[in-house]
């Protein structure tokens, strides 16, 4: 009797091997490629032989696109919005500000820069459209901004400062929008970048360690649109980080 137990478990182990290496036989291959696909917004660099690295905005790094990357015609891009994968980093970092490393770049698209309007002793001010909403960030040398006005129209859109209100600190920029002709068909919100005025890089004229940055605009104050007001976004960036990067 022992010895047909002993029969029964071999057997049964075999049974089991031969169903494994069937069910196995029913699955293609995998890898264990595992990656998060992000969005940000970024500056483009080029050195002279027209190699591209990426300084992000949020302070997320300067990218160096890998060779899985996708194949991108960067023209005169100075500003886009790109996905990329994640990096892997190992060990602790208190900041991936200025953290270089490299990854797959998924997509990039072009975000249009302007230049900001200085209407000092001018007396006046451009139009703006009413906005549903707006943002405003800063980093590296540019003021990024963006609109949610409820439709998809083409616009145009820049801001205007006016020296005499700034004070060392802080930076006042009226913004301007203007729905104009055609459709924006970007997957993301309406968007451009402008450089910050040069005056500000000019010695000892932000004299804090870090410059607010006050974004205005008329909002809606209703979804029916039927009465507005003029709303101030804020952001802040180091006075260190006034000047754009270079490769």
């Amino acid at each position: 009797m022992r010895k047909i137990k002993e029969m029964r478990i071999v057997l049964s182990m075999v049974l089991i091997a031969l169903m494994g290496m069937n069910l196995s036989a029913c699955f293609d291959p995998v890898t264990n490629e595992y990656r998060v696909t992000v969005p940000t917004f970024a500056t483009v660099t080029k050195n002279e032989a027209g190699k591209v690295r990426l300084y992000l905005d949020e302070n997320r790094g300067i990218l160096e696109p890998n060779a899985k990357s996708e194949a991108v015609d960067w023209g005169d891009a100075v500003r886009v919005r790109i996905m990329y994968d994640l990096p892997m980093v190992s060990g602790s970092t208190t900041s991936m500000e200025n953290l270089r490393f490299s990854t797959p770049l998924r997509s990039a698209v072009k975000v249009d820069t302007v230049q900001m309007v200085d209407i000092t002793d001018k007396g006046s001010m451009l139009p703006t459209d009413t906005l549903l909403a707006f943002n405003v960030q800063a980093y590296r040398g540019y003021v990024t901004m963006q609109v949610w006005n409820g439709n998809n129209f083409d616009f145009d859109m820049t801001c205007s400062y006016d020296r005499k209100t700034f004070d060392g600190e802080n930076l006042y920029l009226n913004l301007h929008y203007k729905e104009g002709d055609g459709v924006w068909m970007k997957d993301f919100y309406q968007t451009v970048s402008a450089p910050f005025p040069s005056f500000l890089t000019e010695p000892g004229v932000v004299t804090s360690d870090s410059l607010k940055v006050h974004l205005i605009a008329p909002v809606w104050y209703r979804a029916g649109r039927d009465s507005a007001y003029v709303d101030t976004v804020t952001c802040k960036i180091s006075r260190y980080r006034l000047t754009q990067p270079t490769y």
